[in-house]
């Protein structure tokens, strides 16, 4: 307000100055006096009181309110800077916040990722395990059918082989072989015939 007032009050000085020197004095032959370096006090005094009036009414009606209508400018746009300096800085922060959480949820996606890839690669080796496992059952159970077989076909073979050889020696003999030593004979060979094979 202080600048502005100054400012003002040169400018009117200047004003009264320029006035006051001007060839408002007009010769007795009614030609104006063009000699700017004249001076006249009567046109002085009174440029300079209307000056002081007008200059007194401005400053109490006219620069009071146009100084604190500038103050109110000049601080509303201070407090805009302000304003608008605390935004910038809540957003560095709230960018910083939400980049850290970017970061967490990254390194939370990576371990996820890595323990999935885990479980799969021990679920993976469970079924691996549980397939030989299977597959060494399957095996077994087959090895014990066959040999279970093996031993049933050489039973058939040797009692036809017995039944056979009984009834080729009753032939031969021509003899009538009860059924009770038919059968001593039948078991007679069986166990021949199984401890030699």
């Amino acid at each position: 307000m202080a600048r502005t007032f100054s400012i003002a009050f040169a400018v009117a000085l200047f004003f009264v100055l320029f006035v006051s020197l001007s060839p408002s004095a007009w010769a007795a032959g009614g030609e104006p006096n063009m000699n700017p370096m004249d001076w006249a006090s009567n046109t002085a005094a009174w440029t300079l009181i209307i000056f002081l009036t007008v200059f007194a009414l401005l400053y109490k009606f006219a620069f009071g309110p146009i100084a604190k209508a500038l103050d109110a400018r000049e601080q509303g746009i201070l407090d805009n800077i302000s304003a608008a300096q605390k935004q910038n800085d809540d957003a560095k922060e709230l960018l910083k916040q939400y980049q850290a959480k970017l970061d967490a949820s990254r390194e939370e996606v990576r371990q996820i990722i890595e323990k999935a890839k885990q479980d799969a690669q021990r679920q993976g080796e469970d079924i691996v395990m549980k397939a030989r496992e299977a597959a060494g059952l399957e095996r077994d159970r087959a090895v014990k059918e066959i040999e279970s077989a093996a031993d049933l076909a050489l039973q058939n073979i040797a009692e036809r082989g017995a039944t056979l050889a009984a009834s080729l020696a009753g032939k031969m003999i021509r003899a009538e072989v009860k059924p009770d030593q038919h059968r001593g004979l039948i078991d007679a060979a069986l166990q021949e015939f199984t401890s030699k094979s």
